[in-house]
């Protein structure tokens, strides 16, 4: 026989029935959900990459498998000691190759010196070389943090000129973004034969990237990005004619 329920005995908790869903009123847009912040890149992801090491490998495969993805995590962070250090860590080759040339530079003028030891002019440059190196040498940390620092500027003030800056990335990440892309750049220039062509090559990316960055149409971030290039290239031709020409009309007014 089925139980009655007495008046003193409690009832069954009741099953909550889902309430249906309220269509918003008409003329009010539903704001779309946020999408998730991106994480730091690598170098600078030290939660989830903790070894240093493995964070510069991580950097080496994000931009070979999607450069393009350094872009979008660098504004996730600010400050330019992080972007300046991996600059100078992949800097390290080329201050091997500059210590090299001037390596075997100081020692072939001190050489020439050896055998002029009764000239005075011989015995300076062979007692200056080393200070010259040593300088150098040491300033070229400074020298690299200047060169991002400038190449950014510079990219981000030619962006501003073909009208592709958006409000909200402002020119300390364009800078940030320059430092790590011109890092992998300079590595590979110093490959024989087909180093100018991947740094065109780069600097085509960085184009990319810094569109991408600024939400703005890429042909605008490619042409931003090669503008100093060629502006420099019409200095230079400007500079050889100009050097032809002048001793040739020189010579023709004589």
């Amino acid at each position: 026989m089925n139980e009655i329920t007495g008046p003193n005995e409690a009832l069954p908790p009741a099953i909550p029935l889902d309430e249906p869903s309220v269509p918003p009123p008409p003329g009010i847009a539903v704001p779309p959900p946020e999408a998730p912040a991106p994480r730091p890149i690598p170098f600078e992801d030290t939660e989830a990459i903790p070894g240093f090491w493995a964070r510069v490998g991580a950097m080496f495969q994000m931009v070979f498998s999607n450069p393009l993805e350094l872009f979008d995590r660098v504004p996730a962070t600010e400050g330019f000691s992080a972007p300046w250090r991996f600059l100078l860590l992949l800097s390290i080759p080329v201050f091997v190759i500059v210590a090299l040339l001037f390596f075997f530079l100081g020692m072939g003028i001190m050489l020439a010196a050896l055998e002029q030891t009764a000239k005075d002019e011989g015995r300076a440059i062979a007692a200056v070389m080393p200070l010259i190196f040593g300088a150098l040498l040491l300033l070229m940390p400074l020298f690299t943090f200047l060169g991002m620092l400038i190449g950014g500027m510079v990219s981000h003030f030619f962006l501003w000129m073909w009208g592709g800056l958006r409000p909200g990335i402002g020119m300390n990440q364009t800078v940030r973004a320059y430092g790590y892309a011109s890092a992998f750049i300079q590595i590979g220039s110093l490959i024989p034969y087909v180093g100018f062509l991947i740094h065109i090559a780069g600097m085509v990316a960085i184009g990319m990237g810094l569109a991408r960055m600024h939400k703005t149409d890429t042909w605008r971030g490619v042409c931003a990005a090669l503008t100093p290039i060629f502006l420099l290239c019409c200095c230079a031709i400007l500079g050889i004619v100009a050097a032809v020409a002048v001793p040739a009309l020189l010579a023709a007014r004589h």
